[in-house]
């Protein structure tokens, strides 16, 4: 065992001060900096370095060392600085992702950083011939900004004796227990651009993309914000969805992957979306980890329509796969009047559900979602939706009545769902900062079964959007009162 030991010590020698040292460099986190005319990834020179390659995602993880959106070798260094310059514009609230290859002292070594999210900044900084070099953003894992929390009530106490310590966290600060730490009262006529952003994109193509195209068309009216789907073209007598084609542009708000979410080209089985509707996140100016959240809302009317009251993940810490890093529902129906199973079980809009969400499986979708029903259509009047969201579980509550609580232990019960779980925390993948998100969705591959009685498409049928609009004339006259109307949003510290 001694001469175990002293090997050891032997090996450490060497390869900090002997001829080993090749074999103890460790590639530093990447840096991001925001330029004049786009962005910078950088890492520091160290005697050794021959040179270097970037691979960089925007908004979308590396499964492993392959391409990136953006790429470059380095064969030289300046300004004592090894970095890969773009003229791309980033928004505020992209999530780069960077794996990095050094050639150090004729060895390869590769390595990924972690996540870094950009956050709004003063536009500027040195050009791609400057030896300046601007302040990093830091990354995603701290969440440590120079902004300050997006909090609309007083300032908090200093947490003491005026103030109980909280579970609830903004950006890793602690907030006082019990304060309000965000309020949308839908005041004026426009949205408070400042809280809320449109998203203006097609859904990815996953396994449960909804019909839609989520656009600007959202109103403030009275003080209640209106999200009201309609058909592509208003339905006139020349609409044809297999005809035309769509390109977003620079309005394009893509999370992903730009060439799905933002054109596109009706060919065989693809189509236009046959739905346009809105759907808005905080995504770029609140986020924040445990507490409750309150809704007061009317759900939407009408079949195949469903209601988007969410929290989703800053970022996919867990990964990309759909719901890896999981979706919490404050409140959701299918809002059909009637729906019904073929075993003649009630799922339609007189059935409220809220919990999780970790699958995009229509058959596995309520798995971690409790549910409570009533006799009218929870569309018929405005209901004050809760969830409260702490380290254990989740809570649901309707009009201030509990109907049930989601626990956490996830990577136990979902078994094959996300090894990662297993290696965080009791409440992994909830166990990281989310943003809220309104919205209507219709149809789609992953919230209504093929279970269902008159279910006009398939989730598996690569026509499943086109069967979905060929059979409107069913359902298009369901759609009486088919709009989201939210009277306020709050969110508590617990």
């Amino acid at each position: 065992m001694r001469s175990c030991v002293t090997l050891v010590f032997f090996f450490i020698w060497l390869c900090c001060f002997g001829n080993l040292t090749v074999m103890c460099y460790k590639i530093p986190q990447a840096k991001l900096e925001i330029l004049q005319n786009g962005f910078r990834v950088s890492i520091p020179h160290e005697t050794g370095i021959e040179n270097v390659a970037f691979n960089i995602n925007r908004n979308r993880p590396f499964k492993g060392f392959e391409p990136g959106e953006f790429s470059g070798r380095i064969r030289t260094q300046a300004a004592n600085q090894w970095f890969f310059e773009s003229q791309r514009h980033l928004q505020d609230d992209d999530i780069i992702y960077v794996w990095t290859d050094v050639q150090y002292n004729k060895s390869r070594y590769r390595s990924m950083s972690s996540p870094i999210t950009v956050r709004q900044t003063t536009p500027g900084g040195p050009s791609q011939h400057s030896n300046e070099v601007q302040p990093a953003f830091t990354t995603e894992r701290s969440r440590v900004t120079s902004e300050e929390p997006l909090i609309t009530s007083k300032k908090p106490p200093i947490i003491g004796e005026e103030c109980e310590s909280s579970l609830t966290t903004i950006r890793n600060r602690n907030i006082c227990k019990g304060q309000l730490i965000f309020e949308e009262n839908f005041d004026g006529t426009e949205l408070d651009s400042s809280r809320w952003r449109y998203e203006v994109r097609l859904p990815l193509d996953v396994a449960d993309a909804e019909f839609v195209l989520y656009d600007t068309n959202a109103e403030l009216i009275n003080g209640v914000l209106k999200i009201e789907p309609r058909l592509w073209g208003n339905d006139s007598p020349d609409t044809n969805i297999r005809r035309g084609h769509l390109n977003l542009g620079t309005r394009c708000t893509a999370n992903q992957n730009p060439q799905v979410e933002c054109q596109r080209q009706p060919f065989g089985q693809v189509v236009l979306p046959p739905v346009l509707s809105a759907r808005i996140n905080t995504k770029h100016a609140f986020t924040f980890k445990y507490g409750r959240v309150e809704v007061r809302a009317k759900l939407p009317q009408g079949d195949w329509l469903f209601p988007l009251l969410l929290l989703e993940p800053l970022v996919n810490f867990y990964g990309q796969h759909p719901y890896a890093s999981g979706q919490m529902r404050i409140a959701f129906i299918r809002s059909n009047l009637n729906l019904r199973t073929r075993e003649g079980v009630e799922e339609g809009g007189r059935v409220l559900h809220g919990g999780a969400v970790l699958s995009s499986e229509a058959n596995t979708r309520d798995t971690f979602m409790a549910n409570t029903s009533q006799d009218q259509h929870f569309g018929e009047t405005f209901h004050i939706y809760s969830l409260t969201w702490n380290d254990r579980q989740l809570s649901l509550d309707v009009d201030g009545k509990n109907y049930g609580t989601v626990d956490g232990g996830f990577a136990q019960k979902a078994n094959g769902y996300n090894n990662a779980w297993a290696n965080s925390n009791y409440m992994a993948p909830f166990d990281q900062e989310f943003f809220l998100t309104l919205g209507v969705a219709a149809g789609g591959h992953g919230d209504f079964s093929d279970d269902y009685v008159s279910k006009p498409w398939a989730n598996t049928s690569p026509k499943a959007a086109l069967n979905f609009w060929r059979n409107r004339q069913s359902w298009k006259s369901t759609w009486t009162s088919p709009a989201l109307q939210v009277d306020y949003v709050r969110v508590y510290a617990i």
